[in-house]
């Protein structure tokens, strides 16, 4: 898997042969509508929701139920599930890092073979550069839809608490974060009613994988599984540090998110889409770059493509037609409030506690890792188990790295 860089410079308007009319929603069928389940991570309460909202109130003879699923890899397993007893979702919120596994594994179909015209139009309306992430084997297999890169998050209140001082720069590094942590865990622990930790670095692939770039490494490299190499090693023992201090409680993202807002952590890095619930909280909350690590940042993207699954080719041109409405102004504009870096043409304007995401995205971007093969479902829990066995202590970094390789070869391979 080669990774490939991105920079919004890169990312200007570009004019559509076919225009954003050839794309909209136009009735499909006659009689009763056709009926589009979309598997989603995401439930009523957020913005996706409004967008099959606003679609339905179109009328297009095509209805779209929005189903929620479960995160990224819950979605995939229920997906291999559901195909293999022949009720495939029509649509599917599939993850960049699944990108093989959706095609070579779950089916995912080529826009192109489905309707070349409408699959020009709507990649007309994303920023190009994003494109090579949903081509896959040479097949158009998802329309870009979420874009976002980890950064840092700091409760303000929990800050100021610590009597640390509130004028810091956006460019952070790992020393720095290090230095007011433990700054933070001297000030609060046992004082505050509120503090349980000083950070919390989300334990996952994507955050580690961060850590390895920055030190001058990858996960993988090309073909070759490069986790090993002594910059991943380094990057991997940084990732852990906190922890082994006793400065990182671990815990599940939805979580750690409530307890950034709610007081109980003062750092927490994670994706940038945290700026649409982030920008609500009652408390202050302040966004700065993922931290660097001696001087260098090479920081990776992440996000989700919409992928079509559906087997009936009259319900494929209908998932279609809700991908258009989706890639439209009013669409993007609706799920803008989501908090995710706008992946589209269209100008959405400025959004709240976005400056950290996209000061990584002016710089560039890679992609995040895409796991190869057919079992790369299982080559992710692989890496995240390797990690965790190294944030918890269990494991030091460079047998973990050594063995996460020997595991990962056999299951990219296949």
């Amino acid at each position: 898997m080669k990774s490939s860089r991105y920079s919004r410079r890169d990312f200007g308007r570009i004019a559509a042969a076919l225009g954003t009319a050839a794309i909209l929603p136009n009735r499909l069928l006659a009689g009763d509508d056709a009926l589009v389940t979309i598997s989603s991570p995401w439930g009523e309460d957020k913005p996706f929701q409004k967008v099959v909202d606003a679609y339905n109130a179109r009328k297009t003879g095509v209805t779209v139920v929005n189903r929620f699923d479960g995160d990224y890899q819950a979605m995939a397993t229920k997906a291999l599930s559901s195909i293999a007893a022949g009720r495939a979702p029509e649509l599917m919120v599939t993850g960049w890092k699944f990108g093989y596994f959706a095609r070579r594994t779950l089916g995912a179909r080529d826009f192109r073979e489905i309707d070349a015209a409408k699959a020009e139009a709507l990649m007309a309306q994303f920023r190009p550069s994003l494109a090579p992430l949903v081509t896959i084997d040479d097949a158009l297999i998802g329309m870009p839809w979420s874009l976002s890169t980890p950064v840092t998050w700091i409760n303000m209140d929990l800050w100021r608490a610590a009597g640390l001082d509130p004028e810091f720069p956006i460019d952070i590094s790992h020393g720095w974060l290090m230095e007011q942590a433990g700054r933070l865990d001297k000030a609060l622990a046992g004082k505050h009613p509120t503090y349980r930790s000083a950070i919390d670095l989300s334990n996952n692939e994507w955050t580690s994988q961060a850590y390895i770039q920055n030190a001058g490494g990858f996960i993988l490299q090309g073909d070759q599984i490069a986790c090993d190499s002594p910059e991943a090693i380094r990057g991997i023992t940084a990732f852990a540090e906190p922890a082994r201090k006793g400065l990182w409680t671990n815990m599940d993202y939805r979580a750690q998110t409530n307890a950034l807002l709610g007081g109980n952590i003062a750092v927490v890095t994670t994706s940038s889409s945290l700026a649409g619930v982030a920008s609500k909280a009652d408390a202050e909350i302040r966004d700065v770059m993922f931290p660097s690590l001696d001087g260098h940042r090479n920081m990776n993207s992440g996000g989700n493509f919409l992928a079509i699954y559906a087997r009936n080719d009259e319900q494929a041109l209908a998932a279609m037609d809700f991908l258009a409405f989706c890639a439209s102004a009013e669409g993007m504009s609706i799920w803008s409030e989501m908090g995710y870096l706008n992946p589209s043409i269209h100008d959405l304007g400025p959004k709240p506690l976005q400056e950290a995401a996209n000061a990584q995205l002016e710089a560039g971007l890679t992609a995040e890792t895409i796991w190869p093969g057919q079992r790369g479902l299982e080559g992710q829990k692989v890496w995240r188990d390797w990690v965790a066995r190294v944030v918890q202590g269990a494991a030091e970094p460079a047998q973990a790295m050594a063995q996460a390789k020997a595991e990962l070869a056999p299951l990219l391979a296949a």
